[in-house]
This record gives C-alpha cells, sequence and structure tokens, in this order.
C-alpha cells in the first residue's frame, strides 16, 4: 500500500496547510470556500477551507481568511488557471504572510485541470469538510 493511501485510511489525508516558511503548492480551485471553526489554545478560530487539486489530487486547503480574499480576487479565471501559494513565516509565527501567483507553466496548468476533472468527485469535500472540523475541534 503507497503512503497516500495509508494516510487517507488513516484520516487526515484530504487536509493540507502550508505551515513551514517558504513552503509552496501549486493548486487549482474545484469548489466553493467553506468556513471552518474551532479552537486552537483555547482560543476561536476561523479558517477557510479551499476545495482544491494539487500534483497529488483533490485536498481541502486550510488557510486564513485573507489569503482566502486573495484567491477570491481571481474568481474568473478558477476555470483555466493554476495557482501558487507561498508561506513566508515560520511555524506558530503570528505575522505569516502568504503570497499568491499565477502559476505560468502552461503545461503543469493543464495537468491539474484535466486531473480535477478525473479526480474531485462532491463526495470528497463532504469528507474533507468533516475530517477538517475534526482536525479544528481536537
Amino acid at each position: 500500500m503507497a503512503w497516500k493511501e495509508k494516510l487517507k485510511e488513516w484520516g487526515g489525508a484530504d487536509l493540507t496547510f502550508l505551515s513551514t516558511d517558504g513552503e509552496s503548492m501549486v493548486f487549482v480551485i474545484v469548489g466553493e470556500p467553506e468556513l471552518l471553526e474551532g479552537k486552537f489554545k483555547g482560543r476561536e478560530t476561523h479558517r477557510v477551507g479551499c476545495p482544491v487539486v494539487t500534483e497529488d489530487g483533490f485536498v481541502l486547503f486550510v488557510t486564513g481568511k485573507r489569503f482566502a480574499r486573495k484567491i477570491s480576487k481571481y474568481e474568473d479565471r478558477f476555470a483555466d488557471t493554476a495557482f501558487i501559494a507561498v508561506r513566508h513565516g515560520a511555524e506558530n509565527d503570528i505575522n505569516v504572510r502568504y503570497e499568491l501567483r499565477i502559476c505560468d507553466d502552461a503545461a503543469k496548468t493543464q495537468e491539474l485541470l484535466d486531473l480535477a476533472k478525473s479526480e474531485f468527485k462532491p463526495e470528497l469535500l463532504a469528507e474533507a469538510l468533516a475530517a477538517a472540523q475534526d482536525a479544528m475541534n481536537g
């Protein structure tokens, strides 16, 4: 059994975060954002679950509202554009910044758009949202 299948079996493999400085991800958007509420260190938290497809397939990209607003500015391009998200800031840094760029690699963009057509199914989103709520409240 491959790593990806084992992680799906164990749960949480359908979620992704950018958690270290310089970490990046190339993705296409495949659905509507979802507000995720939970607690972290005893404080109420609000995150946005962004349904995306990366080279590894469908995942729910969990990020903050400010970064989700950056993504929303490109909503008219979701059907034909891949994006690159880059984290700037160390783990647990409250001043972290996220950079959003359009992926200018046409072949990579087409690969992700094709993968989205074959990999994304609405029931996967429901499972990912449940996993995200568990993670945020656990």
